[in-house]
């Protein structure tokens, strides 16, 4: 069901909704999960999977393998008899903590033999798997959960994310910005894939994000892309606030983006002036 908070103020504030759209699951028996993901149907369906499974499933051999590949993010974990009263209540915290983004496993043990506990994460957007076997070490298991969970590419949904992302990119010192623009979800998940092993390989130095231009219209223009030309990418420099719009006309290709930021750092490209296709700009008044 949906509730117009405009004009149902009151049950939006018995309903705690302080700020909307809000997506709220309301269980049979009284519990409530929240949906913190981009309002799009793909992830609201894969939260809607999440809830409907325990938050921790319990998995065999036969099972796992399916399991791991069920969701963008999957946490299995396999404990020890001798240590589980150890680490699997902080694991289950964590679980309950994330269930409503990520999936979390159990593997039960299936003979006498013992196997050496550890904590798995498998980032299923990122071809990427991380293992955790020094689960005494304090705050190991959330450090996990921040490498494994954090994008090689992000995707900002607003002029104020974007900008916080800069700051943020600006404090780790990533002196560039690769911005993407497209409106439809095909070309988003095709560049997505086309340019993540440069992403990878330039994780330490450079910021990739991917704009939904649907949501936001305007973006584009401000990034030196005029005419409506999508797809398209901008590059940004933090450190002098230029833009470099990409040629309209070039292959995009991850090798034609490695080679055009090449270019960029080297000083090849001219900064973008400002100007609007038609507009005349005056170095002189």
């Amino acid at each position: 069901m949906s509730v117009d908070c405009a004009a149902h103020v009151s049950a939006c504030i018995q309903l705690d909704v302080v700020a909307y759209p809000a997506v709220r699951l309301y269980h049979g028996d009284g519990r409530m999960d929240r949906y913190r993901g981009p309002r799009k149907s793909a992830p609201i369906l894969a939260f809607l999977r999440r809830a409907s499974r325990p938050v921790i499933a319990e998995l065999n051999p036969a099972t796992l393998a399916e399991f791991t590949s069920s969701d963008d993010i999957v946490f299995t974990a396999v404990f020890a008899p001798s240590e589980a009263g150890l680490y699997e209540a902080h694991y289950r915290s964590l679980a309950s903590e994330y269930h409503d983004q990520f999936s979390f496993g159990l593997l039960l043990p299936v003979s006498q033999q013992q196997q050496p506990s550890a904590v798995r994460c498998r980032n299923n957007v990122d071809s990427e798997s991380y293992t955790l076997t020094e689960l005494w070490v304090a705050g190991a298991l959330d450090e996990l959960v921040t490498q494994c969970t954090a994008p090689l590419i992000l995707e900002p949904g607003s002029r104020k994310e974007v900008a916080e992302l800069a700051a943020a990119a600006a404090r780790a010192a990533k002196g560039i910005v690769v911005h993407f623009f497209a409106a439809s979800d095909a070309d988003r998940d095709a560049y997505r894939t086309q340019v993540r092993a440069l992403a990878k390989k330039y994780a330490d130095e450079l910021l990739f994000t991917i704009i939904d231009t649907a949501q936001n219209p305007a973006m584009p223009a401000l990034a030196g892309l005029s005419g409506g030309v999508l797809p398209g990418v901008s590059v940004e420099n933090l450190g002098t606030g230029q833009l470099f719009p990409y040629p309209r006309g070039r292959e995009l290709s991850a090798a034609a983006l490695e080679k055009f930021l090449g270019e960029v750092v080297g000083g090849a490209v001219e900064p973008w002036d400002g100007s609007r296709p038609g507009e005349v700009v005056h170095d002189e008044l």
